[in-house]
């Protein structure tokens, strides 16, 4: 089991080594010219982003991906839910590379048609969690997730919660660093609730992730040089909510992740009340934009939602601490 020493040891090289692994792949994007699409209908000063570099979160994926395969080495009886995590991390990466690699060739912002990608997304998060759910117990009580309700309850249940992460941190991937320093906060502040309910390696590899995904900002927070793109936030999304369904974790998760849950219901909410009414809740969807054409700048709201991340973690870790 490692201590919180430990576990920051791992953040920092994660740290390091993200930090590095994103300058390559910032020339690398720039030789191939993966450049990243604006959609028309953003606020008007995202088109100056247009033609940035994108893809970078595959120095992030990168590094969480090599840390699983060192850690599949030594984990004992927990080596069943790193590998699944690992592979539930790798095949929504592939699905979110594919939808980075179609919208750069073409020049579009259209990349997987939506219904492929969220058919292909679920099929991968049902074959993980049927393997966690069905022959890996989770690390903790219905307290604090859903390790106590019936099996196939649990497995739609577990489907949601992935898909659902991993779609959430996709769409607040809109403002240079909000994703990238969310995901390292949420990380971090399950990466506490897994130490607590005995879960070490999934404490781990939060870690490792937290690190990862902090890494990733000495380039991509505002004025970005290089974007995360769908590879990043669909692959960390995943293992987000992988790693609280492996746990049975997943009701702290949605405390912890408010700011990820809170962007994904804005979008939800506008589709279904402009299809009913014709008028819409918020200016404009995911939430982020609302501030923006409020007047509000980048820097402003990412680090106000950074702010609302780290108390929803600290929340979070608290009542785990009183419930486990």
């Amino acid at each position: 089991m490692p201590d919180w020493a430990g576990l920051l040891l791992l953040f920092m090289g994660a740290l390091l080594a993200s930090a590095a692994l994103t300058a390559i792949n910032l020339a690398v994007s720039r030789r191939l010219n993966w450049r990243a699409q604006v959609r028309d209908d953003a606020p008007s000063r995202h088109q100056r982003k247009q033609g940035t570099p994108t893809a970078g979160g595959l120095a992030v994926i990168a590094v969480v991906l090599a840390a699983g395969a060192v850690m599949v080495r030594g984990t004992g009886s927990a080596k069943g839910q790193v590998v699944a995590v690992v592979w539930l991390v790798a095949m929504f990466a592939a699905l979110g590379f594919v939808d980075d690699y179609l919208k750069s060739r073409h020049g579009s912002t259209l990349g997987i048609r939506a219904r492929y990608r969220l058919s292909a997304e679920a099929a991968v998060a049902l074959g993980f969690v049927w393997l966690v759910v069905g022959f890996m117990p989770a690390s903790q009580s219905v307290v604090l997730g859903f390790a106590g309700l019936p099996v196939a309850v649990r497995l739609v249940l577990g489907v949601l919660v992935v898909v659902g992460s991993a779609n959430a941190v996709n769409l607040t991937d809109g403002l240079d660093g909000l994703a990238g320093g969310l995901t390292a906060i949420c990380a971090g502040g399950l990466a506490a609730v897994c130490l607590i309910v005995g879960a070490g390696h999934l404490a781990v590899l939060c870690a490792l992730t937290a690190g990862a995904a902090a890494g990733f900002l000495w380039l991509n927070y505002h004025p970005a040089q290089i974007f995360m793109g769908d590879v990043g936030s669909l692959g960390l999304g995943a293992l987000l909510g992988g790693i609280a369904v492996a746990g049975g974790i997943e009701l702290v998760f949605a405390l912890i992740a408010v700011v990820f849950v809170g962007e994904a219901l804005s979008v939800i909410i506008q589709v279904i009340w402009f299809r009913w009414t014709g008028r819409r809740v918020f200016a404009m969807t995911p939430i982020h934009h609302t501030f923006e054409l409020r007047g509000w700048t980048e820097p402003q709201i990412v680090v106000g939602f950074w702010l609302v991340g780290l108390v929803a973690a600290v929340v979070g870790v608290v009542v785990a601490m009183n419930i486990a």
